[in-house]
């Protein structure tokens, strides 16, 4: 396996960490080693005290989706770790306790991931940017929910959690005719939350981001994330209830004392996850 297809970079005070693709050679397209390297990357980053993670690909591309020489069981596997995914059980035990719970690491870890889209956002590639809490890109990113084009379905979250980002009729608009369309129909779409015109501007709407995200209490930050992602379509009655449970809790902290103090004396509060 090889062991820099994924990198993680940290800023100076190590608030910041970036998961980067980098099996360029290939268009990142994702394959065995990648998928290990990222879920490595994720457990990593999830112990670490990063603040924020960033979730890119190289300057000209996200990823072209996954590799198909994976998908048909063309690719070395010296392990044996892979089965035939073109048996049907193999594949639906394969894609339900190996590459799902990798995407799913992203949506438990509470931390805020942010996916940094240029160029090809393709496939797969499309779906684990969906996973992430928000999605930048700019005007000229290329997103393309392929699979219909090659006879399959989207079977990592694509069709799932689309359809809560922009909802049924344009997540069938996506998924259904399978074309590819630029950054500035993604924000129109619903699929990004903001767009911009160039790399540099691209920098700037994340740096804004990321200072307010470490503005907030880490520890709300983790827990409002959980709620909206689980409570999302359950009884209204049952979200109440888990918001007061979460917030008495968060009432117990330091950083809620602390952060109220300093709210009235006007200073910034110094937040200590704890």
């Amino acid at each position: 396996m090889s062991d820099n297809v994924v990198l993680i970079e940290e800023n100076e005070d190590n608030t910041i960490t970036t998961i980067k693709l980098n099996r360029l050679d290939k268009k990142n397209a994702i394959n065995y080693d990648l998928m290990v390297g990222f879920q490595k990357a994720i457990d990593q980053v999830e112990r670490s005290n990063a603040r924020v993670v960033i979730i890119t690909g190289g300057d000209d591309l996200f990823s072209s989706g996954i590799d198909l020489n994976f998908l048909t069981g063309q690719e070395r596997d010296p392990e044996g770790v892979i089965p035939d995914l073109r048996i049907p059980r193999n594949f639906r035990y394969f894609a339900n306790t190996w590459i799902h719970p990798i995407f799913t690491k992203i949506e438990k870890m509470e931390k805020p991931v942010i996916a940094k889209i240029n160029g090809y956002c393709f496939g797969m590639a499309f779906e684990l940017a969906l996973a992430c809490d928000f999605r930048f890109c700019t005007e000229s990113a290329q997103f393309h929910m392929l699979e219909s084009k090659i006879g399959m379905n989207p079977d990592v979250g694509g069709s799932i959690r689309l359809t809560r980002i922009v909802g049924i009729q344009n997540a069938k608009d996506i998924i259904l005719t399978g074309r590819r369309f630029d950054g500035d129909e993604a924000y129109r779409l619903g699929v990004v939350n903001r767009v911009a015109k160039t790399h540099e501007e691209l920098d700037s709407i994340i740096k804004m981001y990321t200072d307010e995200l470490m503005t907030s209490g880490p520890l709300a930050i983790g827990l409002a994330k959980k709620l909206i992602d689980d409570c999302y379509g359950k009884d209204t009655a049952l979200g109440l209830e888990l918001e007061t449970l979460v917030s008495s809790q968060l009432l117990q902290t330091k950083d809620a004392v602390n952060a109220a103090l300093a709210r009235l004396t006007k200073t910034k509060p110094k937040w200590k996850w704890k």
